[in-house]
């Protein structure tokens, strides 16, 4: 019987070549298109985490503002209702000076726990107020390392540590300047500006009716694909541009002092 040679043939050599290379191109166009989806989920990952940051520290802050100088009938709290504030405290390896906030609230026999869940909270025998709580709210190094080996900086309240990604804290305090208090605010100064206007040599620490809060917030980790040239300005204070990879965002509010109310201790 006679067999009759197949009809089939093999691919060639350029018919080969031109299926590689379609082959690569669309493995080049789905390794692209995966790229971008990780990257994009990098950056989405690192905005939420520095809104959530920035949101909570905010949120913290405002609550206890608000409480501070409680109960406003105490001459005593009004008075030390911002004692122990100071301005541009250096923080290990933080180039950027921040601010510290202290806050007063609480006597006897209303005694609030301090941020750190303590009661009475400080004692500050100097000035015969043991029974009011004080929390001092200042940026400080946690002694942890993000995913590049940098610091990482958090918002502590007595030590403690509240929420990590805040690098930096500016307080401006709303004074009342009108001879007739209306509790406006008619400037925001910085702590050691605070006014004397009744020419006792004394910061008029009680016409302060309103505090305004900057805070730098970051990703903590390193998530843009390069660094950011942009600058922060912080209540006019400007920092930046940082050389890392980290995405930051700045919270600004303005809290009514609801309890200092009361006219000159």
């Amino acid at each position: 019987m006679n067999m009759k040679p197949s009809q089939q043939r093999g691919l060639t050599l350029i018919e080969l070549m031109v299926a590689l290379v379609i082959s690569l191109l669309i493995l080049a166009g789905l390794f692209t298109v995966y790229k971008s989806n990780q990257h994009a989920n990098r950056l989405n990952e690192g905005l939420t985490r520095t809104q959530e940051n920035g949101r909570f520290a905010v949120d913290f802050l405002g609550r206890d503002i608000r409480q501070a100088g409680f109960p406003a009938s105490d001459a005593n709290v009004q008075k030390f209702l911002f004692f122990g504030s100071l301005n541009d405290v250096a923080v290990a390896n933080n180039p950027y000076p921040s601010d510290v906030l202290a806050l007063r609230h609480g006597t006897t026999g209303l005694l609030t726990a301090d941020c750190a869940g303590n009661t009475p909270g400080n004692v500050d025998t100097a000035n015969s107020l043991p029974n009011t709580s004080l929390n001092i709210y200042d940026i400080r190094d946690t002694g942890r390392l993000n995913n590049r080996g940098k610091p990482i900086f958090a918002l502590f309240c007595n030590g403690a540590e509240l929420v990590e990604g805040i690098q930096n804290m500016q307080v401006l305090y709303g004074v009342d300047t009108d001879f007739t208090r209306d509790y406006i605010a008619n400037q925001y100064v910085t702590a050691s500006a605070v006014p004397d206007l009744d020419g006792d040599q004394k910061p008029d620490w009680f016409r302060v009716v309103s505090l305004r809060i900057a805070l730098l917030a970051s990703s903590v980790d390193e998530r843009a694909s390069a660094p950011s040239p942009r600058t922060f300005d912080l209540l006019g204070t400007t920092l930046g541009p940082y050389t890392d990879k980290e995405i930051r965002r700045v919270y600004t509010t303005t809290i009514l002092i609801r309890n200092n109310m009361a006219p000159t201790p």
